[in-house]
């Protein structure tokens, strides 16, 4: 069994495979089976948007209250990113994905040209709601999805998605996202996919990264005046 609260304690760069029930331990597969057993998935990227959407809607807090989660912090759902991803690893994982789960922490916008990931402070956090936290875990923290299609990888976090007035938008600035790939063009600006998150190398020294799974990715929601970056430590292939 691993302790998924001792590895995000480890900030090093590592990937690990990790049983989901692991992270929600009543897991029941069946459940997840029955409820989705009438889903297309002819097209696969129709398939992702619609369980991302449906998550949104609907299924978080159910997750958690049916399944329990490791992290009795956050026992019920609360809009917390780190229940949002591997709620939504989950029912893809249920459904036939290759997924894994990353955990990252914010990272200066200079690794682009240094090639090197310097770790922005919690102390620098500007929410007064959250600070205390990322105090305490030492790191500003965020995490997203990779899903493989066809061998290749896409990048996506079920909290950068909204429903309103029956309209699926994205809810992160257009240059965030990969040109549009799939299904869901951005709303405003329909070159770009609305779900798949774009990933930065580094323009200097890019073999001083760890792996070419060590993605960085961006964001940067209607809020806020400038990106920010997130850098991957730990990479859990999803496992059943």
């Amino acid at each position: 069994m691993v302790s998924l609260l001792k590895e995000l304690q480890n900030h090093s760069y590592r990937e690990i495979n990790i049983n989901l029930k692991d992270i929600f331990p009543r897991l029941k597969i069946e459940h997840i089976q029955r409820l989705f057993s009438g889903l297309p998935t002819s097209n696969l990227h129709q398939t992702i948007l619609y369980v991302t959407t449906y998550m949104h809607q609907y299924g978080y807090s159910s997750v958690l209250s049916k399944y329990g989660f490791h992290d009795q912090e956050y026992p019920k759902f609360s809009g917390h990113c780190h229940q949002i991803t591997p709620s939504l690893g989950l029912i893809l994982k249920v459904l036939g994905f290759d997924v894994s789960y990353i955990e990252c922490y914010r990272v200066r916008e200079h690794f682009q040209e240094t090639g090197i990931f310097e770790k922005v402070s919690p102390e620098e956090e500007q929410n007064p709601e959250v600070k205390e936290e990322f105090c305490r875990i030492k790191r500003i923290p965020y995490c997203c999805l990779e899903v493989l299609i066809d061998k290749e990888s896409y990048y996506l976090n079920g909290k950068h998605i909204a429903v309103k007035d029956d309209r699926t938008i994205a809810l992160l600035k257009p240059d965030c996202y990969i040109p549009l790939t799939g299904v869901f063009p951005h709303q405003d600006d329909p070159t770009k996919s609305g779900i798949y998150l774009k990933t930065i190398i580094p323009k200097k020294n890019p073999n001083k990264i760890n792996s070419s799974k060590q993605i960085v990715w961006q964001k940067q929601t209607y809020k806020d005046t400038s990106p920010e970056f997130f850098a991957t430590f730990l990479r859990m292939k999803l496992e059943l």
